[in-house]
This record gives C-alpha cells, sequence and structure tokens, in this order.
C-alpha cells in the first residue's frame, strides 16, 4: 500500500474521531497492511497479546483469531450486500447502521430460554454472527471460513514443581502489564478473593491512587467492610456503589448487551461501570474477571447420564432449572416458526463441540470443558467488555492473559499439594500476600428487579409488557405474560420475556 494512502487514510480518520474525544495513537504494523487506532487512554504497560486481526495484501485474505477467554468479539455478515461480500465489527449496532437485514432469530431466543445466554456463533439476529472463542475466520477471496483454532489442554499438570509460585508469578506479571501509563485506574473490588488479588497486585506494581470499586445494593455490611479493609491495607479511597431498580435504566443495559438477558447480571454491570466512569473518571478497570469460572468454582455436574448426543442437553439442565426451561412462553406463530427452524445443539458448531467434549471421560471435566467455550466467553467475558466499551472503559483481568488462562485450565481439581483448584485465590493470597479476609459474603451481580411486577408504574413497562405490545412483536403468549405478572415474582421467564421486547423496541426487530 502506497505511503501516501496510509497518509491520507489516517489523516481522514483522525479527523472523524477526533470529533468524538480522546487522544489518538496511530499504529502502523509494517507489512500487516492494517491500521490501528486507539485512545491513549486505553494504553496498556506491555501489551503481551498475539494481534486478533490481520490482512496480507497479497494473498487477499483476512484473518480474525478471537482469544479462548472470549475477548474481542467480532460480529459479521457474509455475502451481504452482495455475493461475496464480508461486513465485520466489533459491535451489533454497526453493522445494523449500514442496514443490514433485521430478522429476529427465534432459535437464538429459543436457545437463550434454555441456556441463560445465546451460544456462539449465533445473536439475536438471523443473518449475523459471532466468531466463537478460541476460532479463527478466514476471508480469502470472497469466500468466508470459521474454524476451531486453538483448545484447551486440560488436567496436564505444569512442569514446574511449584505451580502455585509459577501461577503467582504470572498473575503479578500479567497484572503489571495490563496496568495503564496513567492514574485513570479504578479495580472492581466485590470482596471475593479473586478480585482481592488483583487489587493487591495492582497496589504493587503502580504508585496510582485508584479506587476500589464495588457494587453494595442491598448494603451488605460485610462486604462493604472487606472492601474497605483491603482499600486501607492498598491505602487507596473505595466507593460502595447502591443499585437502582429502575426499569428505565434497562435501555442502556440492553444497547450495550445487544441481546435479552435471563439475569440481571447485565443490569449490575452497567450501573457498576457507569457510576465508576460517573464518579472517579476511570478509563481502565482492572477486575477478577472470569476467575471463578476458570477455577471451577460452583461447577455443577451434568444432570443424569445420558448419551454422547445428549451432552449438550445434559450441560443445558446445569445452567437453567427445568421448570424455567419448561414454562409455555411462546406464541402459536412463534411455536410454529420454531418447529421449522434447526435449534442451536444441532447446529455444526455445536456438534464438533459436543463431539470434543464426549472424548473427556471424567464428567466434572467435561462440564468444565463446556463452561470454558460457552459460559465464560458468552456470558461472562464477552457482555462485560461490550458494557464497559459503552462506558469508554477498558476492563481487564489478568487471570484472561494468555499465560494465566493456559495454566489455570492445565491445572488439575486437586493438586498435588492437596491445594483444591477452586481455592487457589485463597491460597495465593495467604501464602504469598499474607492476607486473609472475614470471607463471609462478596458483592453479588445478582439484584432484585420487582419493580416489573408494576407495569403500570412505567413508561418503559407498559410499552413492552402490555397486552397490545406483547400482541404487536407477537413473540410470546399473552396468557403467559398475563400468568408470569400474576405470580409476583421477578422470574426469569419474566425477565425474558421484558428484555426481549425491550431489545425489540430498541434496534426494531421482529419475526
Amino acid at each position: 500500500m502506497p505511503h501516501e494512502v496510509i497518509d491520507q487514510t489516517l489523516s481522514t480518520l483522525s479527523a472523524v474521531l477526533g470529533r468524538h474525544g480522546g487522544e489518538l495513537a496511530r499504529t502502523i504494523q509494517p507489512g500487516a497492511g492494517l491500521i490501528a487506532f486507539s485512545d491513549t487512554a486505553h494504553a496498556m504497560q506491555r501489551n503481551e497479546e498475539p494481534p486478533v486481526l490481520d490482512w496480507v495484501p497479497a494473498r487477499r485474505t483476512m484473518l480474525y483469531h478471537r482469544p479462548l477467554s472470549g475477548a474481542h468479539p467480532l460480529y459479521y455478515i457474509e455475502n451481504w450486500p452482495a455475493q461475496g461480500n464480508l461486513l465485520f465489527a466489533s459491535e451489533l449496532k454497526a453493522l445494523l447502521a449500514l442496514g443490514v437485514p433485521r430478522r429476529l432469530h427465534l432459535a437464538a431466543l429459543d436457545a437463550l430460554s434454555r441456556y441463560g445466554f445465546i451460544p456462539a456463533p449465533w445473536t439475536l439476529f438471523k443473518d449475523i454472527h459471532i466468531v466463537p472463542a478460541g476460532s479463527i475466520l478466514r476471508w480469502q477471496r470472497a469466500k468466508t471460513l470459521v474454524n476451531p483454532a486453538t483448545d484447551y489442554h486440560l488436567d496436564e499438570l505444569p512442569k514446574q514443581h511449584d505451580a502455585l509460585g509459577h501461577l503467582h508469578s504470572q498473575l503479578a506479571h500479567a497484572t503489571s502489564a495490563l496496568l495503564p501509563s496513567h492514574e485513570q485506574l479504578a479495580t472492581l473490588c466485590s470482596g471475593d478473593d479473586a478480585s482481592i488479588l488483583v487489587t493487591l497486585l495492582a497496589t504493587q506494581h503502580t504508585e496510582a491512587l485508584f479506587t476500589l470499586a464495588t457494587l453494595d445494593y442491598n448494603h451488605v455490611s460485610n462486604i462493604h467492610k472487606d472492601v474497605e479493609r483491603v482499600a486501607s491495607r492498598c491505602h487507596r479511597p473505595s466507593l460502595a456503589i447502591t443499585a437502582v431498580d429502575e426499569p428505565a435504566f434497562w435501555i442502556a443495559t440492553l444497547s450495550g448487551l445487544e441481546a435479552p438477558s435471563m439475569d440481571t447480571r447485565p443490569l449490575a454491570l452497567h450501573q457498576l461501570l457507569h457510576t465508576v466512569a460517573a464518579e472517579t473518571g476511570a478509563r481502565v478497570v482492572l477486575s477478577g474477571l472470569g476467575a471463578s469460572t476458570l477455577c471451577g468454582v460452583g461447577l455443577a455436574q451434568a444432570a443424569g447420564e445420558s448419551e454422547q448426543k445428549d451432552i449438550l442437553a445434559c450441560y443445558s439442565q446445569t445452567l437453567v432449572p427445568a421448570q424455567h426451561r419448561k414454562f409455555p412462553l411462546w406464541s402459536q406463530e412463534a411455536v410454529t416458526i420454531l418447529r421449522r427452524e434447526e435449534s442451536w445443539e444441532k447446529s455444526l458448531y455445536a456438534r464438533k463441540l459436543a463431539r470434543q467434549a464426549a472424548r473427556i471421560s471424567d464428567k466434572q471435566q467435561r462440564q468444565y470443558y463446556l463452561d470454558l467455550h460457552l459460559r465464560l466467553p458468552d456470558l461472562v467475558v464477552g457482555p462485560a467488555q461490550q458494557l464497559a466499551t459503552q462506558e469508554r472503559i477498558a476492563i481487564r483481568s489478568p487471570y484472561l492473559s494468555k499465560d494465566v488462562l493456559d495454566t489455570l485450565t492445565r491445572l488439575p481439581a486437586l493438586l498435588p499439594d492437596g491445594t483444591r483448584k477452586e481455592h487457589l485465590a485463597t491460597t495465593l493470597l495467604y501464602r504469598y500476600l499474607f492476607y486473609r479476609h472475614s470471607g463471609t459474603s462478596h458483592a453479588s451481580l445478582a439484584m432484585p428487579t420487582t419493580s416489573l411486577l408494576r407495569p403500570s408504574t412505567s413508561d418503559v413497562l407498559r410499552q413492552t409488557l402490555s397486552p397490545a405490545a406483547i400482541r404487536a412483536t407477537g413473540i410470546f403468549s399473552e396468557h403467559a405474560v398475563e400468568e408470569l405478572l400474576k405470580r409476583q415474582e421477578a422470574s426469569r421467564e419474566l425477565l425474558l420475556v421484558f428484555t426481549t421486547q425491550l431489545v425489540c423496541q430498541l434496534f426494531t426487530v421482529g419475526l
């Protein structure tokens, strides 16, 4: 590519991006053929992660490799507006703004009702897909291919004799690398050992006076005391954020999430990140994101002893209780459509994933493997990054760095020294940082939403849950929604109905 073309492109993009504020850092990777812009507020001390996107001019090939952690989601649509085209973006909104088809993928909603999230590569929109974690997208001479590129190596104990010491060194190294060069920094400290460990490691590697933020929506005193104790030890201020049960706040949440939800985790995350940005001005937050899943905390055994073909069905049963999956929500029209559509479990990606999982004889490890491929990227990491991006925040976790993630997933459930994998953060805190807290509680990202039970009190609720609104979208049974409201319970089903109705309004999509 001629240098004058590069200069002209850089100047044009600088003018456009500059109008939205922030300082721009120009990066030209020789030979790669790509130009990257970044806000210097999101720079880190050392970027040791491999590049995710590349263009090879000589071969007319674009490559995108999504990390196993689920970071850096990429949405794409093939053969639009013409055959052979590939349109991609880091947000669905960017594709929709160009006029791509807005067809509701009802089978994806059905998968959401069974898993608690929409599994990759599906999205809410029938023609738009997301690259699954650990997969590579190749667009070469007008043809698109998506295939698995990397995978986990479970239960392969690292060669180091001192696995805990090695893990501690890796976490410390990763934490220092993720720190910004400025003081617009905060940590999300929920009172659990994983986030406390990150906060203490950050203190060792920066003199920035960052704030420790926690969500304390129901004023649980033990959480606040634990976080204040950590803040005192670190000589840093703390910020306890009280979440608010207000239906209108879901608008910003779902706009960033770009998908419906069956729980209140996204709403809690939105309020936490939004308040941190507003109160502290932080542009980078460190957290223990992903640590619980990677350490197998709360890992449930798959229900029943089923044949290999039912592996994904058994897995989904551990995520969404049976009573929630069997509640008849769909309208008659939706039922008719679902009978014609292929379920997610029959998709090519799901079948490949099930075959890989079937090779793992240990049922607990099989469950862990599916958690890593599905729950970690599609429920934990991807949504958190999307919601942070909406607040102009970069959310980072040393647990998701390539080396730490590889070490954690290789460790067995029980280490040779008797340490249980789910207690790794606690052990590291006590052994290397000589810190132990009360361990009585930690902040939850589940918050009450009893306001949903009073549709008459909110314009947002009236526009989404009224009989007329339910009939207008045609997705849910009017009778089923009426029964849900009569229960006087902010159930997962009611959340699914409300958030789906609201997302359909926000993105102008329907049957």
